[in-house]
């Protein structure tokens, strides 16, 4: 069915604009004596929680969320107006550092439990494959980011209030399962049976390409396990025949120009004059002169010139040495409009990860193929043409850019992570942060050049100061952690 976008559309945003406060009209799980507990649908839970992921996963700009990523990739840098905080500078993490991030997602999982709940009860298929899937989706951020989380107990609200920390890899076990129950879901769900499907429009088919494409990338981040050979092997048997994503999987609720009811990446960049407002991050150097070197017409769709100097131009982490008239902001690219779908999964991160898992020899598909069909989704993406892209992507005995200039196994996994880097650029960087922990790639990644880093690329995030406040005995009993400790996928 086709979303009535003006009705549920200042309840959504009501969920945007308080995403990293507690609690909103539609947070259902914190106290169950709250009547919007009763009166709450679905479909409304539905498009508010959807509009709550964008907010989260789409939005680089906003440092309480996955700006970081972005930063240590190289694709963004600190602008050299600002004195920027140590702990920022040096890898130096501490329980503040992001804290949003952990109460983000967890927000975002009790409105998908919600969707899932309401779904079992109402025996539709729909709500209940959406709620499994989006909750798996964001429990292996969780899992990416922190390691051991609470899972088992989580989101029960004031029944366990001090939920336990279960072990991570078991998680991704059960993460495997929870995917493979909301495929199984979508495939026999009736189209239009739902609403407040502000990302697939109620298509079950599409659903079912995103999950299909979730699940290989939940498969792909254990590779680097070689005691996960086996398993993966069944799991991947599992996608026999699956069909990926290949659209852009977006949210859009129907954006406005207005404070707070824009999309939520030009928000944090634009004002409703259309004046570009955010002068704390500009381009990365490291990704800017790859760009340059490479022939990447991409350069003038993700940055804008310099004000003062007309050229392309950035600082590296940790050396804020230009300051922004010197520097680019980000370009048209990808602040088209405050009416641009937020994007959860570029349908060219889709065809990276479908080329990396046919390399492994996982899937019958042609790696070359489905490589450069990544490259040409990018540039057509960002505003430019498929024949651009061949162009780019043909450049003779560039091993950073012609799949035909690379001759071993080695070389090609180099050449799809360091396309899926450039194409994730201001877009999605925490995939990128994944790729760099599990492979070591782009091997060049700058470390921060400032003389107060540590020269120790962190592997993790700390847990919240919030949770060893209320729930200390829990979270204590994981130890010590610091930035150097692993996430239970790294080898």
């Amino acid at each position: 069915m086709k979303l009535l976008f003006k009705q549920i559309l200042s309840v959504a945003f009501l969920a945007v604009m308080f995403i990293s406060c507690k609690k909103n009209l539609l947070d259902i799980n914190v106290d169950p004596n709250n009547p919007t507990t009763a009166s709450a649908t679905p479909d409304l839970v539905l498009s508010a929680a959807l509009n709550n992921t964008a907010g989260i996963y789409a939005n680089p700009s906003a440092d309480s969320r996955f700006a970081f990523a972005g930063i240590w990739l190289g694709h963004i840098a600190y602008s050299g107006n600002y004195a920027i905080s140590t702990e920022s500078l040096s890898y130096g993490l501490t329980t503040n550092f992001a804290a949003a991030a952990f109460a983000n997602l967890y927000d975002n999982l009790e409105d998908y439990d919600f969707v899932e709940t309401k779904g079992v009860e109402a025996g539709n298929k729909f709500y209940q494959a959406i709620g499994i899937l989006m909750k798996a989706y964001n429990f292996q951020t969780l899992v990416d980011l922190y390691n051991n989380v609470p899972y088992s107990e989580a989101l029960l609200g004031t029944a366990n209030s001090n939920p336990k920390y279960d072990d991570a890899k078991g998680i991704y076990d059960d993460l495997g399962k929870k995917m493979d129950a909301a495929i199984a879901l979508f495939k026999t769900a009736a189209p239009g049976s739902i609403n407040g499907d502000i990302m697939f429009s109620g298509d079950p088919v599409k659903w079912l390409k995103f999950a299909n494409t979730v699940k290989l990338r939940l498969l792909l981040r254990q590779s680097q396990r070689s005691d996960r050979a086996a398993y993966i092997s069944a799991e991947v048997a599992k996608l026999a025949g699956a069909s990926y994503l290949d659209i852009n999987a977006a949210v859009n609720p129907g954006y406005l120009n207005s404070a707070g009811k824009a999309n939520p990446f030009w928000g944090s960049n634009i004002n409703t004059t259309g004046t570009y407002t955010n002068d704390f991050y500009r381009a990365g150097q490291y990704f800017v002169k790859f760009m340059l070197d490479h022939n990447d017409l991409r350069v003038g769709q993700l940055f804008k010139k310099a004000a003062s100097t007309g050229l392309y131009h950035g600082n590296y982490f940790g050396d804020q040495g230009d300051v922004n008239s010197k520097t680019s902001e980000y370009g048209a690219g990808v602040l088209k409009a405050f009416s641009q779908p937020a994007n959860l999964m570029l349908s060219a991160e889709s065809y990276f990860i479908q080329a990396e898992a046919a390399l492994k020899g996982w899937t019958s598909g042609n790696p070359k193929i489905l490589f450069q069909k990544g490259v040409e989704q990018s540039f057509i993406f960002l505003g430019l043409s498929q024949a651009q892209a061949v162009t780019y992507y043909s450049q003779v005995n560039d091993k950073q850019t012609n799949w035909d200039a690379t001759t071993t196994p080695v070389e090609q996994l180099a050449l799809i992570i360091r396309q899926k880097w450039a194409s994730l650029g201001v877009i999605n960087e925490l995939e990128a942060y994944n790729d760099y922990r599990r492979l070591k790639l782009p091997a060049d990644v700058p470390l921060s050049a400032s003389p107060l880093s540590t020269g120790i690329f962190p592997q993790r995030l700390l847990y919240p100061q919030r949770e060893y406040d209320v729930n200390g005995a829990n979270v204590l009993a994981q130890g010590t952690i610091t930035p150097s400790s692993k996430v239970w996928w790294l080898p």
